[in-house]
């Protein structure tokens, strides 16, 4: 039953999210020319990271409850805990809420308010906004990229206590890679999110290249908003070099969308861009070793 829980929890998102809270945190504390050395950097980035679980695992958990009839019509979802009733949805309600309570005040008593807000107002925008949007308009994959976006503004808040450029930059990159890799996600499970009701671009303009444009838009976007940390030399010209190198290379799968806008392209899209986030994060990291 344990398992099923934690399966709730999403871990895979949830990696994500804890791995750019970490990257925020990291280059928050860099720019102070601090670089984790004491106990006490390496005590508040364990808080940061509990916390920071704790409100994406509950945004993840309510969600599922909210949407356990459009799950349950969905080939993709319609083995989730909720849909087979393993868990009652009342009792993962309970699960997400003390989860989002517990890590919103764990981060407002251990790290500092700002942060804390910020990971309230990911839950808020992901369960109020973001999940009731999915059936009413395709502007919901851009409105859910910006709670996908703000763990790492609250990383950077953890280190240096206020809201930078640099946080906005880590923001706008995450941001605008969720867009393609989303995206591409719609078109491979167009048929199952329409028997869902969610209203995705490829779903409602099958026969549109809307979905390809703002997929090519967002690519475009993302190549330039990751230059911004080498342009508020948070980063190194070795960083600037491999992140346009990379982002050249994700611009050709996402243009070949554009060509032709079928599974096959899709899927090799989405694995783009699984394999080209986390090299541009170990770029960031690990850059300033070998200059």
């Amino acid at each position: 039953m344990l398992s099923k829980y934690i399966e709730l929890t999403k871990p895979r998102i949830t990696m994500l999210v804890l791995i750019t809270a970490y990257l925020g945190y990291y280059l928050g504390l860099r720019s102070q020319n601090n670089h984790m050395i004491s106990f006490e950097s390496w005590f508040q980035l364990l808080f940061l990271l509990i916390g920071t679980w704790a409100t994406s695992a509950s945004a993840a958990v309510i969600n599922q409850v909210i949407e356990r009839k459009q799950d349950a019509e969905m080939n993709r979802t319609k083995g989730r805990p909720i849909v087979t009733g393993i868990i009652h949805w009342k009792n993962a309600l309970i699960f997400g809420s003390f989860l989002g309570l517990f890590g919103f005040l764990f981060l407002y008593i251990l790290i500092n308010p700002i942060t804390a807000f910020i990971s309230l107002l990911t839950i808020v925008l992901y369960i109020f906004v973001y999940t009731p949007a999915k059936r009413v308009s395709t502007w919901n994959t851009i409105v859910g990229s910006i709670p996908g976006a703000l763990p790492p503004v609250g990383g950077w808040v953890a280190a240096t206590g206020t809201l930078a450029a640099p946080a906005w930059i880590l923001f706008g990159i995450l941001f605008c890679w969720q867009m393609p890799h989303f995206l591409a996600i719609a078109i491979i499970y167009a048929a199952d999110y329409k028997k869902g009701g969610f209203k995705m671009l490829p779903t409602v303009y099958p026969e549109s290249r809307r979905t390809s444009y703002t997929i090519l838009f967002f690519t475009i976007a993302l190549v330039a908003t990751s230059l911004g940390l080498y342009i508020l030399k948070i980063a190194g010209i070795f960083y600037a070099i491999s992140a346009a190198i990379l982002g050249i290379l994700f611009f050709v799968v996402a243009f070949q969308v554009m060509i032709n806008s079928n599974k096959l392209n899709a899927r090799r899209l989405m694995m783009a861009s699984i394999i080209y986030l986390p090299i541009l994060l170990i770029i960031i990291l690990i850059e300033r070793l070998l200059i």
